[in-house]
């Protein structure tokens, strides 16, 4: 009998064998597991509260890797446990993320921008609806993984100044050439604006080695009282219908921080913010403060985790 939360065997290290055995990415997830393999895994404990009493949810995941999705049992958190290595995390970002997830060596950046604009109309109704109505026109706005620049050029009109900075240096040239922004190639922006600030951190928090670390250094670069807008993809979206209501499709080696509102909610509290929103979407807007607590919500619980895989309605699995 196995001691997962989630039995099916979609969930199981056998269909994590067939699953990445089967996928026309077969070569890439080899490499991939080679690399993980030879850098080693991480067992420091929750990346949030450090515990390690963890409960086993899942030990595959989209691709088929063989990494096991846990829940920590004093905070809440789903996490990947034991996590990828930091050295694991530069290499797979320069050199295989995208043919592993775009089946690509490039991007075509011209393509992503209406959904990069897409997303910026949606950020500032948020904003609008959400306290900042009357601040945003003196606010500089400096995005945190700014990708080709899309969402802050389409946002520029509606702020004092916008700047960003990520890691990808093809999409900090496209930005550069095609929309005159000032952005530069860094993990956070070497100079910043005087007066009042948002940053936007916006579907990069799952990504990180380790959330609390890297909303620690955000903390470091903000005055009291400055905004933190933070958009991550949410566990409990699935039991609504995003991934087609189906968890192995949720979890991949890329997220390895799975978030509901009260645990991120619980990461930027912990890193000195304090929550002023959050919707069920899990886009939060934080401000520069004080607090470094933490308090599990009752909710974020293993029933939920079950309950959410109960909406899964499909008769096959999707490879």
């Amino acid at each position: 009998m196995s001691n997962r939360v989630l039995e099916h065997y979609r969930f199981g290290l056998a269909f994590a064998w067939i699953n990445r055995t089967l996928r026309s990415r077969h070569k890439k997830i080899t490499k991939i597991m080679a690399l993980y393999k030879k850098l080693g895994l991480v067992s420091g404990g929750c990346s949030l509260c450090e515990s390690k009493n963890f409960t086993l949810v899942s030990e595959g995941d989209r691709y088929g890797f063989d990494l096991k999705k846990q829940f920590c049992n004093e905070c809440g958190l789903i996490q990947t446990y034991p996590s990828v290595s930091r050295e694991f995390h530069d290499e797979f970002y320069s050199y295989h993320y995208r043919p592993l997830y775009l089946k690509s060596e490039t991007v075509d950046y011209e393509n992503v921008m209406k959904e990069q604009s897409d997303k910026a109309k949606k950020y500032l109704d948020y904003f609008l609806n959400n306290g900042l109505s009357e601040k945003l026109a003196d606010l500089s706005i400096i995005e945190i993984g700014c990708s080709s620049g899309g969402t802050i050029d389409a946002l520029k009109t509606a702020a004092k100044s916008v700047q960003g900075c990520d890691l990808d240096v093809e999409a900090i040239k496209f930005a550069q050439d095609n929309f005159k922004l000032d952005v530069e190639v860094g993990m956070y922006p070497s100079t910043l604006p005087d007066g009042p600030r948002l940053f936007i951190l916006s579907h990069v928090l799952e990504h990180v080695f380790s959330p609390l670390e890297t909303l620690k250094e955000i903390r470091l670069l903000m005055n009291t009282g400055d905004y933190l807008f933070i958009a991550v993809p949410g566990i409990n979206g699935v039991a609504e219908g995003d991934y087609k209501n189906d968890l192995r499709r949720y979890f991949h080696i890329a997220h390895v921080s799975d978030f509901t509102s009260s645990t991120l909610v619980n990461v930027a509290n912990y890193s000195g913010f304090k929550v002023t929103n959050i919707d069920h979407e899990i886009n939060g807007l934080f401000v520069a403060d004080e607090v470094s607590n933490w308090r599990k919500n009752k909710q974020d619980s293993i029933n939920n985790i079950q309950a959410i895989e109960k909406t899964y309605k499909g008769i096959f699995p999707h490879l």
